[in-house]
């Protein structure tokens, strides 16, 4: 989820980095094992990134470049992993979009689980082919976002017919907060995060939360939800000769092709472009498939319901500084919508 905000963070302080290297660290030699199952050896691993998961860039000794995921069990259901690799698997052996791909063991698993001693859990691994090109990023233009909006489009089709493994496990975003308290707990009126959000900010977040839940209710009554992609958005696809490549599919969920879409065009919605890459991006998905949201009211509230999520995500693990760069910076869109609808 951490992947949502960065676009509104400032750069983290060291020490947050050198624990962020300190748990790489740590985990190297984990890696090394999962690596072991593999059908080639590796010439290189090295610490790649931190978000919710730790990945290690791996060389093997031909060349070819993968990535190595360890997963967090504090992060995401194993079963929803499952859900991720099963349908990656199906869109490659069934369509010809261009996605990531976990690759199999020699005994032709798609997840290792390897037991981590310092948390006595074990952590779900999983290795991915190499991306090509550069994250698309915060702020593309027109042109970026009609490929997004045909690769929205293109996942959904595919997401119409794929059935997951275990469909009663997977999440539904029927509610604001659907990762539950289990993932991500509701600390937004808890009075230890006062300092973050005081009495006139839950107040109108409160507000917006009654409004979104509205929308939800309403577009639920008229529609029925599928699996989508559920974390579709700038910095989770990369741009390589005009074609676009998804990854991070780790959020698949249960949602209405609108909230999938409304994914896509959240980063925007308060960019001077908002207008050319709104337009871009549905001209990208007609080409492919009707346009699913319904009005503007419907897509405000869709952003509303993920702002809010993503601000108690913000303020629960974030360092203090950051979270309260990252409300400032956020907050005022939500003021506006409160105005605007309520």
């Amino acid at each position: 989820m951490d992947d949502n905000i960065r676009g509104h963070q400032p750069p983290a302080p060291d020490m947050h980095v050198s624990r962020s290297q300190a748990e790489a660290t740590r985990l190297l030699p984990l890696a090394e094992r999962v690596l072991t199952r593999y059908p080639f050896k590796h010439r290189e691993i090295e610490h790649l990134v931190t978000h919710s998961n730790v990945m290690f860039r791996v060389v093997s000794e031909n060349g070819n470049q993968m990535v190595l995921r360890v997963g967090t069990p504090h992060a995401n259901y194993r079963s929803n992993i499952e859900i991720e690799v099963s349908w990656l698997d199906a869109i490659r052996g069934e369509t010809g979009l261009d996605v990531v791909q976990p690759i199999a063991t020699s005994e032709g698993k798609l997840i290792v689980d390897e037991f981590d001693n310092t948390i006595e859990k074990e952590r779900a691994c999983v290795l991915f082919s190499w991306v090509p090109g550069r994250q698309m990023g915060d702020g593309s233009g027109p042109f970026a976002y009609r490929l997004l909006g045909a690769m929205c489009a293109s996942l959904q089709q595919h997401g119409r017919t794929f059935m997951p493994p275990t469909p009663e496990r997977m999440r539904l975003w029927d509610e604001v907060f659907y990762y539950r308290q289990d993932f991500d707990p509701v600390i937004i009126q808890n009075p230890a995060y006062g300092h973050l959000f005081d009495r006139s900010r839950t107040t109108t977040i409160r507000k917006a939360m009654e409004l979104a839940q509205g929308v939800l209710d309403d577009s639920y009554a008229n529609a029925l939800p599928q699996v989508v992609h559920g974390d579709l958005h700038e910095w989770n696809v990369h741009i390589a000769s005009s074609r676009l490549y998804a990854l991070d599919f780790e959020d698949v969920m249960w949602a209405l092709p609108a909230q999938d879409a409304s994914i896509c065009l959240y980063s925007s919605r308060k960019s001077e472009l908002v207008t050319d890459v709104r337009a871009a991006f549905r001209k990208g998905f007609e080409s492919v498939a009707p346009w699913p949201i319904v009005d503007e009211r419907q897509l405000d509230g869709f952003h509303a319901s993920r702002q809010i999520m993503l601000m108690n995500y913000a303020g629960r693990t974030l360092p203090v500084d950051e979270a309260a760069d990252y409300l400032n910076d956020v907050m005022p869109w939500l003021e506006r919508y409160v105005k605007r609808y309520g």
